[in-house]
């Protein structure tokens, strides 16, 4: 590996810690460091896991601000499936577990979510362009949940 090659390579993994971080603080209700390192141009996107869709850094930012409220407190952790790193465009597949006090709950509550992060280089660092989650569950047959028949 060349020396350029090394230091993307060591660029985007402080990204990648850079949004662990972030995501980190997201489980406790605090948002700005994700908003921070998201992109904030038109084309950044969101799927969460609780269903709808963002598009554009006003309805991305509106989402994590719509999150801040719920979280109130706990953990994340990450376990790495996939890491494809391009001159400009990268992205991750992770299984991402959350342990945390949700508003609404009175006991802590665990989950963990399927998850896709596309990561872009713009104005000379790695930014976050879409998060997709959705939570884990096991294989099952789609019959069973489309109501074949």
């Amino acid at each position: 590996m060349d020396s350029a090659s090394q230091s993307a390579k060591e660029a985007f993994e402080a990204a990648l810690g850079v949004l662990k971080a972030a995501l980190a603080h997201v489980a406790n209700g605090d948002v700005g460091p994700i908003k921070a390192f998201y992109s904030h141009r038109d084309d950044a996107t969101s799927f969460y896991g609780w269903g709808g869709y963002e598009k554009g850094w006003d309805e991305v930012s509106q989402r994590w601000d719509w999150a801040a409220e719920r979280f109130k407190g706990g953990t994340v952790s990450h376990r790495n499936i996939t890491t494809v790193l391009g001159a400009d465009l990268a992205y991750t597949t992770d299984i991402e577990t959350f342990s945390v006090k949700m508003s609404g709950m009175e006991q802590p509550t665990q989950w963990s979510n399927r998850v896709t992060h596309v990561f872009r280089f713009e104005d000379g660092g790695w930014r976050l362009l879409h998060r997709h989650a959705n939570r884990l569950e096991d294989q099952y047959e789609p019959s069973k949940r489309l109501g074949a028949g």
